[in-house]
């Protein structure tokens, strides 16, 4: 009982040997009133759907024998009819193509899949055996259903005398190669007719994966969650006083930085630091700082070579060049190659050929590439950001093949994509935080630099969704799962 509930979803958990369990269908903020109000519910939750929701929902009854009782209340999903199809259920069980007889859902189907492949009737047929349905469908008024709850609490109800049915242990597969191997022999029929049925942004190329301090960059796309890296002491920062000497508000920085690890452990996301320092004291100051506060890996940045340089200077002597990440290499420069050599050996530093055509792009990198030789142990493929109406969407398809064909890792200031709109055009706050920091995840890109830090509460929020829609992607169509920690295995936990 101790590890119960063991299928994830959107529910409180109260009292684990209480007889009584709760669903409210499309009332999502009564679980959470109801939780409060009352300690006689094993569990309470809502479910929008009539297929895998309720899936979830009988797996987590009958694993519980002391669950007898399930209420159904709440306001009507229309369309899915969540609280029908579960009394449909219990009434009339599923026919022989797994649908829910009786029930006026769109797609009221019991699959396999939704039990890891065993057979849904075992989980059924116990669910019409342990369970008493209560059909309190519409009730919204919390009093009232804690009406109902106590009622039934009065009865002696005696927990199920059978063993609990366990939801099925599924088959974790991390070999993305073997996983593809085997997804096209068993759709080759499809393969046949020049249907691929792979999503066509993963990578066909061989991948190369770099770990910077514990930190994995680089694979498949969903194999790893991808990194987010925000970015602190840039021109404009009201956090620094003083961008020559490199003064700021140590205070508020650390705040920062600390919202920054905070939701990188909630949601599973790792995060870096990118700092940006004007003259060498300033980024030296910044290094020194940040590496004795975070453990996270640091991305130094500066528009000047001989901040860049002395910065890294500093992270060799004091022995933390193995966590930073030098950015950025743009160009062939022999006299920043000749710093470079007199430092040492740099790890890991990011290669931004920069240009207006994708073609341009290559061939520029091919060239730093031959060119760092030596110099640079990892590179990271960055292909730069143009602003909207400039190509900005192309340098992720950019980034996209050039890790494809190079297999190096590849990053993206994405947060140059909508950072350049005037303010006065900037009328949909909404997508702000939606739609432009998610699309690197969506191409499969490793390093996110999604702008200033002071955003992180709403970055890794959504981006740990995107991730983890990701690798339910690759779960239910290629069978492969990301290699944990990851978003997937965070998000949608029952609370308790």
């Amino acid at each position: 009982m101790s590890n119960w509930p063991f299928i994830a979803g959107d529910y409180f958990v109260v009292n684990k040997k209480s007889p009584i369990a709760i669903v409210t269908c499309g009332s999502y903020d009564l679980p959470k009133e109801l939780a409060k109000l009352s300690d006689k519910i094993a569990i309470v939750g809502f479910c929008e759907t009539e297929n895998d929701g309720i899936a979830k929902i009988i797996q987590n009854l009958v694993s519980n024998t002391h669950i007898r009782i399930l209420i159904i209340c709440g306001e009507r999903v229309l369309g899915h009819e969540p609280g029908q199809t579960l009394i449909s259920l219990h009434n009339n069980g599923i026919d022989k193509n797994y649908r829910i007889i009786g029930s006026k859902g769109t797609i009221p189907i019991l699959h396999p899949n939704y039990f890891h492949g065993d057979d849904p009737n075992k989980f059924v047929k116990r669910f019409q055996r342990q369970i008493k349905v209560v059909d309190a469908k519409g009730e919204t008024n919390a009093k009232k259903i804690i009406s109902i709850i106590n009622n039934l609490s009065e009865q002696a109800i005696s927990p199920f005398p059978e063993a609990p049915i366990l939801p099925p242990i599924p088959k974790v597969e991390y070999d993305w190669d073997n996983c593809v191997r085997r997804f096209q022999v068993e759709n080759r029929i499809y393969l046949n007719k020049g249907i691929s049925l792979l999503n066509p942004l993963i990578f066909t190329g061989k991948l190369r994966v770099f770990e910077i301090a514990g930190i994995k960059i680089g694979g498949q796309r969903g194999e790893y969650p991808i990194v987010l890296a925000g970015t602190i002491f840039y021109k404009g920062d009201k956090l620094v006083s003083n961008h020559s000497k490199g003064l700021f508000d140590k205070a508020k920085a650390e705040e920062q930085i600390r919202k920054q690890d905070e939701n990188s452990l909630n949601y599973e996301i790792p995060a870096m630091v990118h700092i940006v320092g004007e003259t060498p004291e300033a980024l030296t100051n910044y290094l020194l700082f940040t590496a004795d506060f975070t453990d996270s890996p640091i991305v130094i940045d500066s528009p000047i070579l001989e901040s860049r340089i002395e910065a890294m200077s500093v992270a060799k002597d004091i022995g933390i060049d193995n966590r930073v990440i030098y950015n950025s290499i743009i160009k062939i420069d022999s006299r920043e190659q000749t710093l470079i050599n007199e430092i040492g050996t740099i790890e890991y530093s990011i290669i931004l050929p920069f240009d207006v055509k994708i073609t341009s792009t290559i061939n520029r990198f091919e060239e730093i590439i031959e060119f760092i030789k030596g110099s640079i142990k990892y590179p990271i493929i960055d292909p730069g950001v143009s602003i909207l109406g400039e190509g900005a969407i192309r340098a992720l398809h950019t980034a996209w093949l050039m890790k494809n064909h190079y297999g190096y890792p590849a990053c993206i200031g994405i947060h140059n994509l909508q950072s350049r709109i005037p303010e006065s055009k900037k009328k949909l706050k909404e997508l702000d935080f939606s739609f432009d920091y998610a699309l690197p995840s969506i191409y499969g890109l490793d390093i996110n630099l999604y702008g200033p830090i002071k955003n992180a509460n709403n970055i890794f929020r959504e981006v740990a969704a995107v991730e983890a829609a990701i690798a339910d992607e690759n779960i239910n169509t290629i069978g492969v799962y990301p290699k944990p920690p990851h978003p997937y295995y965070a998000i949608n936990i029952g609370r308790e």
